[in-house]
């Protein structure tokens, strides 16, 4: 299959959902595009090196930032002749959601959403905020400046493979998440999955509730709801 596969900037789901677009990406030909937002997640949470590495696993994946595209947004314009079987935005941040359902078409992705519907292409949508009240995330990884001795020789940094460690920082762009450096430091400095509560606003899930209502767009409610529908695709 031909898929296109978007990354909006939310931290909830951006793990596993990665790991779905892994999994299906030397079997099909991934075309991975990002929201001005998606592409900082994707640096602060150290996941470049991972994205990456996924588009090398086949040489017809290629990935498309919403910066390198004009204000028209050509590539969303060839969806009507050049055929993508799907179109995958995993996770979706509420602020596109919001867009979507109100018909706003002013970024790469929420372009591609609606051409993908004049194009008549079925588009998955995993947003992260399905019920209101609080739910449970995670932070990209840091070192804590309260606990960090700035030891002579700092563990953490010897033991990081990217070179991602400079105490008292974390340069997230080079981190892959190995979680090498929480495991040396001996004063509990570095913290790679660290969880925080937020509040699902009421107005974000009406919006979520909507993305059924609308030509050609399917909801999807977890990975596994995701993986299930991407398989009967094929």
């Amino acid at each position: 299959m031909k898929i296109m596969w978007g990354i909006t900037g939310a931290g909830d789901l951006l793990k596993e959902s990665i790991e779905e677009l892994e999994r299906i990406s030397s079997d099909n030909k991934v075309t991975i595009i990002f929201s001005r937002s998606g592409r900082e997640v994707i640096q602060l949470y150290g996941y470049n090196n991972w994205i990456q590495s996924i588009v090398k696993k086949n040489s017809h994946n290629k990935i498309v930032y919403d910066e390198d595209e004009a204000y028209s947004y050509p590539l969303s314009g060839k969806l009507t002749h050049q055929k993508y079987d799907l179109i995958v935005i995993a996770p979706t941040t509420a602020n596109t959601v919001a867009k979507i359902v109100h018909g706003i078409a002013d970024t790469l992705i929420t372009n591609v959403v609606a051409q993908a519907g004049k194009g008549e292409i079925p588009v998955l949508i995993l947003p992260t905020d399905k019920k209101e009240g609080k739910t449970i995330t995670h932070l990209p990884p840091y070192i804590d400046k309260r606990l960090c001795q700035l030891c002579e020789i700092c563990y953490a940094k010897i033991n990081c493979p990217t070179d991602a460690i400079n105490p008292p920082n974390i340069d997230t762009k080079l981190c892959i998440g190995c979680k090498k450096c929480e495991d040396t430091c001996k004063y509990d400095a570095v913290i790679t999955d660290k969880e925080i509560s937020l509040y699902i606003r009421h107005i974000d899930v009406e919006n979520t509730k909507k993305l059924d209502s609308i030509e050609n767009i399917t909801t999807v409610y977890s990975i596994n709801e995701l993986k299930e529908k991407i398989k009967n695709e094929n």
